[in-house]
């Protein structure tokens, strides 16, 4: 059986090819990364909710922070 990994990369973890020496090294078969990646660098635009924008990647997909 072949095990893959799945992810999206930003700017808090490991850049791509890091990441994707250490998938190889684990003996992992692939590695698939998110298509939009891409988080806003700047906050000029506010936030388009009524709660504070997030600060931390995973605090992005939470249903809190919608």
């Amino acid at each position: 059986m072949r095990f893959g990994i799945a992810t999206f990369v930003t700017d808090e973890g490991i850049r791509p090819g890091p990441l994707g020496a250490a998938v190889e090294e684990r003996g992992f078969n692939s590695l698939y990364l998110a298509e939009h990646s891409h988080i806003p660098a700047s906050r000029e635009s506010p936030y388009p909710v009524a709660v504070p924008c997030p600060t931390s990647t995973t605090a992005r997909w939470t249903r809190s922070s919608r």
